[in-house]
């Protein structure tokens, strides 16, 4: 009998992964969380806590553990403003990956973000897990994905028995929940820059719980892995798609958003630098298939409609 706990299953993707997980033979789930689930899956324990260390490790050592699933990510499937999550995130994480070591449990599976890299001309094509993180973002859900990211470096330097796998997801949708970057997509209008219309990737919720799924039920694998639709989309294309409509504005607009309104209100909504409105930042998907047997069931195109329905 496998033991795992999965932080943040009162999320919608939490809720599918403890289930996915506990359809499984020989799996018990206990699934914990800030708040319950909307809809409790079969077979799951569920268990309400204030999430803080000492509670998780107390928890993690009188169910024994075996592995962790740490999904607690706040402003990915609500939009909050960075004053009310604050390093909220950045925090949970470590003190999850605190009781892991305290417990002795051997793996953990973490949510991050496709957009880790950051968006740059230098960049290839198709961006593997080898390739070097972006230096950093404003405030806000990237900037605290990529603090964990480095943290979870960190952490496994010091402690390099532990499996610690990534699963460095694309801007999810669909089951009613969009992400901030999903979000800016459906915006009428959606500032884009003038002469420049990179490629996107999203993800459909089902396909990130399969993803996160078969890398807590592998316990070979280790390190992090791109998950995100195919092919991937144009980003014009893609606002179109979600029911938004594209406002393209030249360089010096953005340069002087913060003297413009407007304007400005537009360009500080937005859930990432305007780098990724200049170049491209995508994931290459071919670990995740080789190595977790993942491919992903729903089209990018499909996904996005489907929002623009919801919405009108």
């Amino acid at each position: 009998m496998t033991t795992v706990l999965v932080t943040g299953v009162g999320s919608v993707l939490g809720s599918l992964v403890a289930g996915i997980l506990a359809s499984q033979p020989h799996m018990r789930v206990v699934g914990v969380g800030r708040v319950a689930p909307e809809y409790i899956p079969a077979d799951v324990e569920v268990r309400v806590c204030d999430m803080s260390g000492e509670t998780l490790l107390k928890m993690m050592r009188a169910a024994r553990v075996d592995v962790v699933v740490h999904l607690d990510i706040a402003g990915e499937e609500e939009a909050l403003p960075y004053e009310i999550t604050g390093r909220g995130n950045v925090y949970r994480a470590i003190e999850v990956l605190g009781a892991c070591h305290a417990a002795e449990v051997p793996r953990v599976v973490m949510r991050s973000s496709l957009l880790v890299y950051g968006a740059r001309p230098d960049a290839p094509a198709f961006i593997p897990e080898s390739a070097p993180l972006s230096s950093g973002a404003p405030a806000g859900l990237l900037q605290d994905y990529i603090e964990i990211e480095r943290l979870v470096g960190d952490f496994k330097a010091r402690h390099p028995d532990m499996r610690i796998v990534m699963i460095r997801c694309a801007p999810v949708a669909g089951n009613s929940v969009r992400s901030p970057v999903v979000q800016f997509l459906s915006r009428r209008p959606a500032p884009v820059l003038a002469g420049f219309d990179p490629r996107i990737q999203v993800l459909h919720i089902h396909d990130a719980a399969v993803a996160l799924a078969l890398a807590t039920l592998n316990d070979q694998v280790d390190g992090a892995f791109n998950i995100a639709a195919h092919p991937p989309l144009i980003l014009s294309q893609a606002i179109l798609l979600a029911g938004g409509q594209p406002l393209p504005l030249p360089a010096f607009a953005f340069q002087a958003a913060s003297f413009l309104e407007p304007i400005r209100s537009l360009i500080d909504a937005l859930p990432f630098p305007v780098e990724y409105l200049n170049y491209a930042c995508v994931g290459d998907i071919r670990r995740a298939a080789c190595e977790l047997h993942w491919t992903p069931q729903h089209q990018p195109d499909e996904t996005l409609r489907a929002i623009a329905t919801v919405t009108v």
